[in-house]
């Protein structure tokens, strides 16, 4: 395994000897479209905008991906090219947990492919494979990642895929006739087998979010059934500035949200509650998404009635 990890950190060196500040400014951008940031903001679109279910399967999906990363980086706890026993000067920008697997490699694989799936043209699945490839690529030249870590995150992403996709219609179906009941049990008990392993405060986010991203679409479609395509009687140019107001505004509150709670439970930080009033603002992130934004909306007469 050392010897992996010292040709790995071979490979690093030889990248970066093309290094420049144009392509470490470039390569920031890169990694940033798999960053968490970069999927809130997918995730929302596609739900408010496009298709509120199509937008649940990839937020769900999405936050099973970070989940399983964030747990077997917990588990393995392997190290980082930068850290100290390898090379410190390798490391363009800095991470805190281990590297194996890559979270950024994964996550776009997921992201995008069922993306593509939806889109089903082949320039869609040519466009996701060099945007994974370059997330990929940028994770090795900013010495964040050895490339088996990539290659890693590449391989568990297309296990998660492959059990999407045989299991998708069956759950959906279990779900469906379970009705509002079975819908918001499924939601409560996946979000406490994720808490079940380690209740630590990066694992609560994935899980708070996924109980609250997944009550709130139960409680939406019960009680005013948003529907994203239901657009008030608007027509071409209209109708894509109504979808542009919509994401402009929810995302708007989602980040005052997240700011607003990221500081009470900041001074929550010594409190014995601290991981449960971390998991209730994780929760309530997920339910502006999916229960909240789309309320507002039919309140503003931005969307009607399914």
């Amino acid at each position: 395994m050392e010897a992996l990890l010292q040709w790995g950190l071979d490979c690093i060196r030889l990248i970066q000897g093309w290094a420049n500040p144009p392509l470490t400014m470039l390569m920031r951008f890169i990694t940033f479209l798999g960053s968490a940031g970069a999927y809130i903001a997918v995730v929302c679109f596609v739900y408010w905008c496009i298709d509120e279910k199509k937008g649940l399967h990839l937020g769900i999906m999405m936050l099973i991906s970070i989940w399983i990363n964030l747990s077997l980086k917990w588990a393995l706890d392997q190290p980082r090219p930068f850290f100290p026993a390898y090379d410190p000067s390798v490391g363009i920008i800095s991470e805190r947990l281990g590297g194996f697997p890559s979270g950024h490699a994964q996550n776009t694989l997921v992201a995008l492919t069922i993306i593509s799936t939806w889109l089903t043209r082949r320039w869609a699945y040519i466009a996701a494979a060099l945007v994974c490839l370059l997330v990929g690529f940028s994770r090795v030249y900013l010495g964040v990642h050895f490339p088996t870590d990539v290659i890693g995150g590449w391989l568990i992403g297309g296990i998660l895929l492959a059990a999407y996709f045989l299991t998708r219609k069956r759950i959906e179906a279990l779900i469906a006739k379970g009705g509002f009941r079975g819908g918001m049990y499924a939601c409560a008990a996946l979000a406490f087998v994720m808490i079940l392993y380690r209740p630590s405060a990066e694992l609560l986010i994935p899980s708070g979010t996924l109980l609250g991203f997944g009550a709130g679409y139960c409680l939406c479609k019960k009680y005013y059934n948003f529907s994203a395509s239901a657009l008030p009687g608007r027509v071409g140019v209209a109708k894509y500035l109504v979808m542009l107001v919509r994401f402009l505004l929810g995302i708007t509150i989602f980040a005052l949200l997240y700011v607003v709670t990221e500081r009470i439970t900041g001074d929550m930080n010594n409190s014995g509650n601290y991981r449960l009033i971390a998991f209730l603002r994780f929760v309530l992130l997920g339910l502006w998404i999916s229960a909240g934004a789309p309320w507002l909306f039919r309140f503003l007469r931005l969307a009607e009635r399914a």
